[in-house]
């Protein structure tokens, strides 16, 4: 009865959010399949993945448009390939790269990327970096990754993302969720980023490490980048009387930036 109230009240609720519900009632870090607009979804971690499904295929966060019906699109810190699902669909002749290297959603990116025929991607088992000399890189307990988790940390291959910027005359996209590592990282690309018209960043300030978010919007503003913040993850309602010692972050932002010269 409370259902159909809630839906007489509110309406039919969004797939996403139905979704997401199921995904509160999965256990966490157990690999699972669904189905989500036809596709077929293979993930490590349902709950995670459910909400990258809400921002970026819900809420369309990730959506940009472009005279190019092959535009270039770099997605770092890939995961199991929702970014590039929603891309594909938004451009099916993208030319997709895909950097991941936790060997726990790797296989999950692939046999997503096969099993909905996304054939313009291509994947490559790396963390971009700021040298191609391999990293350290530690799970963090959900379906993803840093250079800064020191639990199960393991050296992975590396590639230079400014060496992969050198490659291409013009990338469309850059699409950066490398969890911490991301300010070091731009900062080496430096006016490499020149070439990107747009860039998405998820900023993570961990509490035992100096914070960097002045640099990081400093440097996008040299650059000719304009920037929008949002917040996300958790939120201090008293900031000032600290933050619980479990917590890992005290910021976690999302960054969409637009490069205003090319």
């Amino acid at each position: 009865m409370k259902s159909v109230v809630r839906r007489l009240l509110h309406g039919k609720p969004t797939e996403e959010a139905i979704l997401l519900r199921d995904a509160n009632q999965f256990p966490r870090f157990t690999p699972h399949r669904f189905t989500y607009r036809g596709m077929n979804i293979e993930v490590s971690d349902f709950l995670s993945v459910a909400w990258q499904i809400a921002e970026i295929f819900g809420e369309e966060r990730l959506k940009f448009e472009s005279k190019n019906p092959s535009p270039v699109i770099l997605d770092c810190g890939a995961n199991v390939g929702i970014a590039a699902l929603y891309f594909s669909r938004l451009f099916p002749q993208a030319q997709l790269h895909c950097f991941e290297p936790e060997n726990r959603v790797l296989n999950c990116l692939k046999n997503n990327l096969s099993s909905n025929q996304v054939t313009t991607a291509k994947v490559h088992e790396k963390a971009v970096w700021i040298n191609n000399d391999g990293v350290n890189f530690g799970g963090e307990g959900a379906d993803g990754g840093s250079v800064y988790h020191e639990k199960n940390s393991q050296k992975v291959p590396s590639v230079r993302l400014k060496d992969v910027l050198g490659g291409f005359e013009r990338v469309d996209v850059l699409k950066m969720d490398i969890e911490g590592a991301e300010v070091e990282v731009l900062k080496d690309c430096g006016d490499s980023l020149k070439k990107i018209k747009y860039l998405y960043v998820e900023y993570h300030s961990f509490q035992n490490r100096p914070q960097q978010l002045d640099q990081l919007l400093g440097l996008l503003a040299e650059l000719g980048f304009r920037y929008q913040l949002k917040t996300i993850g958790h939120i201090a309602h008293h900031p000032f009387l600290g933050l619980p010692a479990d917590l890992e972050m005290d910021i976690q932002l999302d960054i969409h930036a637009i490069n205003e010269r090319i």
